[in-house]
């Protein structure tokens, strides 16, 4: 898969058919010398999601390394911050006296890119398991990037061209129909986020590569195109995308740290029973400007 030069500091395993490597000989809980670093983030950069098993549940160490992709930020959803750790936010379906502590989305599964409703979305994202159901609750992670390298040059050129309005007020109110007791978007809310302008195909500042960014239940329009054709066209390039040659699966394991490149790379989250079981992640949001 990779002509690059060999790792010499850490161990790197393939993972998928064109992206996605396990990581190991790193322990996030030891100092970590620059030579190695740059190992795992060259790793990082080659492969777009990387694996870091059996890391220790220290939430200072998870920030430390989040910062050492980029800059931390607070998710828009402050409620479920972890405590003394405002970079953390805590994802599943933990309550505590019959409330929800944790932001909880347990739907269908949704093909995106994170924070693509702001002018500048996140870099990456780093992910921690706290609990994991004995079954369900994978991550499914599709290869953007080969997938947009495997399209013929004349839709390349195309789909360069165009550019998508992304919405969270029009993601929010899906999250609205699908968990009626979701907080509605205030109004300061839709101000902070007005809809904004993106690229369909992104060029990597650090690799050069190009991949296609799909959000499908985030775009309002494509400007130039009716309703219909621009719903047409993301949901070709979404079924190209996530076919099985450019997708892997994470099953998750307790202590598992998972890297990926939020702008090389779509994501989805997959269902579990939250009725019988508990799923607890820790999760970092990676900007590449500080916020």
């Amino acid at each position: 898969m990779s002509t690059a030069a060999p790792y010499t500091h850490i161990t790197v395993t393939p993972l998928g058919g064109t992206f996605g490597a396990r990581v190991d000989g790193v322990d996030i809980g030891a100092s970590i010398d620059d030579a190695v670093w740059a190992e795992v983030e060259r790793a990082f950069h080659e492969y777009r999601v990387i694996v870091l098993p059996n890391q220790p549940a220290l939430p200072e160490k998870i920030v430390d390394w989040s910062r050492r992709i980029g800059f931390t930020e607070a998710h828009i959803d402050s409620k479920y911050l972890l405590d003394g750790h405002p970079e953390i936010i805590k994802i599943g379906n933990l309550k505590e006296g019959g409330v929800m502590k944790s932001l909880f989305v347990n739907a269908r599964e949704e093909w995106h890119f994170d924070y693509s409703y702001v002018a500048k979305p996140s870099i990456a994202a780093l992910f921690y398991a706290v609990e994991i159901p004995p079954e369900g609750g994978d991550t499914l992670f599709a290869d953007s990037t080969a997938a947009f390298e495997a399209l013929p040059e004349d839709e390349k050129a195309y789909l360069r061209g165009l550019t998508c309005i992304h919405s969270w007020a029009r993601l929010h109110e899906q999250l609205e129909a699908m968990d009626p007791t979701r907080t509605p978007l205030s109004d300061e809310a839709k101000r902070k986020f007005a809809p904004v302008p993106q690229p369909l195909v992104f060029r990597s500042p650090v690799t050069g590569r190009e991949s296609l960014w799909l959000a499908p239940q985030v775009v309002a329009e494509i400007p130039g195109m009716s309703a219909a054709q621009a719903e047409a066209l993301l949901e070709r390039l979404t079924v190209h995308t996530t076919a099985p040659r450019f997708t892997y699966r994470h099953k998750w394991n307790k202590g598992d740290l998972v890297f990926f490149d939020n702008r090389g790379t779509l994501h989805t989250a997959t269902v579990f029973d939250y009725e019988r079981y508990l799923r607890l992640m820790y999760r970092t949001t990676i900007l590449d400007v500080a916020a």
